[in-house]
């Protein structure tokens, strides 16, 4: 699994580098284009980037109490006032939603900066997992949303361990009843998910990674079947 062979410094640089792109792309909106919809269903370039201060506050959260050795929510008020303060915050003028997600991005890769080995094992919260899935996590929210600011950053512009990562993140996305399997052209890539009739899809493994995880591809990609297959929903947070 790609996951377990990143260490946590390194890890924290791709996130640092993540979060920096996303604060160039920012300084290219104004009020207006902030408040033009994203590539996601209902949500504004404004709604976007509130969640994205929010969810690194919320990771910020669950370190910090993992370091008291305590196991608290995701977010204060759990996810009705996640939703409550993205719509409330879409509206705020850009320069305010930049300053505060640059806080809160800073905030987190200090609180991060603190931690030991053992601490990275910590549980939280967030997917009953460790304070290391929640990084790892703040990694596919700051590439993935980058993109869905339409701001011309694309998936042809991750990087391949990025696209590794989500494919593997993704797997449980593989359609009830069929064997996928996924094949890159561009890199020495295959993978098969699940059980039943095979469909092979293929192309570039960024496109692919982008497919899955529900976004629109730069390139092209083929299928075995009559048309790309329907897959399954975003893996749960078992711990909402």
């Amino acid at each position: 699994m790609v996951n377990s062979l990143i260490a946590p410094d390194e890890l924290v640089l791709r996130v640092s580098r993540a979060h920096a792109r996303v604060l160039e792309l920012v300084d290219r909106l104004d009020d207006a284009q902030k408040d033009a919809a994203s590539a996601l269903p209902g949500w504004s370039r404004g709604h976007v980037l509130k969640h994205l201060a929010d969810n690194a506050r919320a990771f910020d959260r669950q370190a910090r109490a993992a370091l008291r050795g305590e196991v608290v929510a995701m977010y204060d008020g759990g996810r009705a006032e996640r939703d409550r303060s993205i719509d409330r915050g879409a509206a705020r003028p850009v320069v305010e939603l930049r300053e505060e997600l640059r806080l809160t991005q800073r905030a987190l890769e200090g609180t991060w900066s603190r931690l030991t080995t053992v601490d990275w094992r910590r549980e939280v919260r967030f997917r009953h997992a460790t304070v290391l899935d929640t990084a790892l996590a703040r990694w596919r929210e700051a590439e993935i949303h980058a993109v869905d600011l339409k701001v011309g950053h694309r998936p042809r512009d991750w990087s391949v361990d990025f696209a590794l990562h989500a494919l593997d993140f993704l797997s449980g996305r593989a359609p009830v009843g069929t064997r996928l399997v996924l094949r890159s052209t561009d890199e020495e890539f295959t993978q098969a998910l699940g059980r039943g009739t095979t469909v092979e899809v293929s192309g570039a493994v960024r496109d692919l990674a982008a497919w899955m995880a529900g976004r629109d591809v730069d390139g092209h990609l083929s299928t075995t079947g009559p048309r790309l297959p329907e897959l399954g929903p975003w893996p749960p947070d078992p711990a909402d």
